[in-house]
């Protein structure tokens, strides 16, 4: 018996509103280029839906000491602060991360930032991403857009702490027992500022 597979919708779910800022006092629709996880339409309410597909890869960014803690199955760790960005990566010689500036104009540290980043986040490939509120897969897209991938592709799940309720619990590994400490560096690429 096979199994048929939903069709994808588009990432931005633009029925539904949210508020631009912390400030804000009215929420607006949600419109192209918006990737929070309130604008996605893959989130808490229909993730098990579009889980275990095969053309699609799944990734949480958060650090590995998190996601030790508590996961996904099958979601792979790719630790966003500790390798993608930071915001003086790119002027501190200190920093490893693949890109400084800003999410939304993003500067590569190394001359392979692009490619390494299309390793990570294959641009052929459709992704589901989350962390654990939405926030950092938010900055991750904005980047991924400004270093020219098909936003098309690229979903913001949310977060673990949106995916607390017993439906979900099959499909988590959850051993707050766990502890790890890791030491991020990047090898073998050639840096362009400091």
């Amino acid at each position: 018996m096979t199994q048929s597979i939903l069709t994808l919708p588009d990432p931005i779910d633009t029925n539904r509103t949210f508020k631009p800022s912390k400030d804000a006092t009215e929420e607006v629709p949600c419109a192209a280029g918006d990737f929070g996880p309130t604008c996605s339409a893959i989130n808490n309410e229909n993730l098990l839906e579009y889980m275990g597909r095969p053309d699609v890869m799944y990734i949480d960014t958060r650090d590995f000491e998190d996601y030790m803690k508590k996961h996904f199955r099958n979601f792979e760790a790719i630790p966003f602060f500790a390798l993608i960005f930071n915001a003086e990566a790119n002027t501190d010689a200190t920093k490893i991360q693949l890109y400084g500036g800003s999410p939304t104009e993003p500067v590569p540290v190394y001359e392979e930032s692009d490619e390494l980043l299309e390793v990570l986040f294959p641009k052929d490939k459709t992704l589901f991403i989350m962390c654990q509120s939405g926030g950092r897969v938010g900055m991750l897209m904005n980047i991924m857009k400004a270093r020219g991938w098909d936003m098309s592709k690229v979903y913001n799940v949310g977060g673990m702490a949106q995916y607390s309720g017993a439906e979900y619990k099959p499909f988590i590994t959850d051993t707050a027992e766990f502890s790890m400490t890791a030491t991020y560096n990047i090898e073998g690429l050639t840096r362009i500022n400091p």
